[in-house]
């Protein structure tokens, strides 16, 4: 059973085969009949017809060469006694197909083989000298027009050929890159809902151990928190497997205030306006990476977060050393850059600063 994938592949083949066979079957038979001044003409012709119509129905199979070499022999061989009883010029073409295929067939040397298997059927053409002299002319003429014809289509045809396989190989690569990018995607997604939220929980819990003789009161409300932040997670991962999840700023932006906060760092925010538009997603993603980025840095104390209606601005003290390996943020300026915008990086002195800019205005 043909696979789906190789369907297209597999009518191309057939419909070429059966243009082949059509055309040898008509030209070399119905023409032959038509034009042969002896019934015996025809049926000496016919079962080197056969051969050459059985030949051309397994071209794409590349005959062994043996196969190949015994049918050139037996075709080769008829179309030499039909020149000498003065059979008409059609009987060439079964000699003929058989030739095109061994040159469609060939893994190299292709030219060299066609001018060769070429020179045979003219040099048997003029065979005609023995028994009509006069038609000498016009039997090399006809056989190496038929010769040239049915080796440059089945040449041709095989070139064809190669060029559907290989389109067919690039439609097979694309799709499995479309799976790879869609995985690739799923991933920093994943990415995106549980990193995030593993450190706000792992935060929250070390903020309940610290706090748990002493302030039972907190240790509940941050319990409950992490219960919450738990649900959420659950829910966004449900949302992503189904590719509804929509991300909101004005929450992210809230959870982040009060996280930051909680953390003892001091939160400026700046230009309050959530309403990002067609964009707030991106927003929504910049504002949670530079949040879980922010947390990996306990020396943080202050936290500016500037709001545009095209660009989020976050920088944050207490970035000490030199700079990680960006990870989580390489993925998502990836991601940036495909909805048309820049997300940049910059690290001076003690301060960090993550900035996006969105390729269109919104409002």
């Amino acid at each position: 059973m043909t696979a789906p994938a190789a369907r297209p592949l597999a009518r191309m083949r057939t419909l070429t085969t059966a243009i082949m066979i059509g055309t040898v079957s008509v030209v070399g038979g119905l023409m032959l009949i038509l034009t042969a001044d002896e019934w015996w003409h025809v049926a000496l012709v016919a079962p080197s017809l056969t051969v050459a119509v059985w030949v051309a129905s397994r071209w794409h199979a590349h005959p062994r060469r043996a196969v190949l070499a015994s049918a050139l022999a037996f075709t080769e061989g008829t179309w030499a006694v039909a020149v000498l009883v003065g059979a008409d010029i059609p009987a060439a073409v079964p000699v003929a197909t058989v030739a095109g295929v061994i040159v469609a067939t060939s893994a190299r040397s292709r030219l060299a083989t066609s001018a060769a298997l070429l020179a045979m059927i003219v040099g048997t053409a003029l065979l005609s000298l023995v028994g009509s002299p006069e038609s000498t002319a016009a039997y090399v003429a006809g056989s190496f027009l038929y010769g040239v014809v049915f080796v440059s289509t089945f040449w041709l045809n095989d070139i064809a050929w190669k060029l559907f396989t290989e389109l067919d190989e690039m439609r097979a690569s694309d799709a499995e890159l479309a799976v790879v990018k869609e995985r690739m995607r799923f991933a920093a997604d994943l990415h995106d809902i549980q990193g995030h939220t593993l450190h706000v929980i792992k935060l929250k819990a070390a903020v309940a151990a610290r706090l748990q003789h002493t302030d039972p009161e907190r240790v509940a409300a941050e319990l409950a928190e992490i219960e919450r932040l738990t649900g959420e997670t659950i829910d966004q991962a449900q949302h992503l497997v189904n590719s509804t999840r929509q991300l909101s700023f004005a929450s992210e932006l809230v959870n982040a205030t009060a996280l930051m906060t909680a953390a003892g760092m001091e939160v400026d925010v700046t230009g309050g306006d959530t309403r990002i538009g067609a964009d707030e997603e991106l927003f929504a993603l910049v504002l949670r990476e530079g949040t879980t980025n922010i947390l990996r840095h306990p020396a943080a104390r202050r936290v500016s977060i500037t709001i545009a209606a095209d660009a989020l601005t976050i920088n944050n003290d207490g970035a000490t050393g030199p700079s990680r390996p960006e990870r989580g943020l390489a993925a998502l300026r990836e991601r940036v850059a495909q909805s048309g915008g820049a997300l940049d990086v910059a690290h001076e002195a003690d301060v960090f600063t993550l900035s996006l800019t969105c390729g269109r205005v919104t409002v």
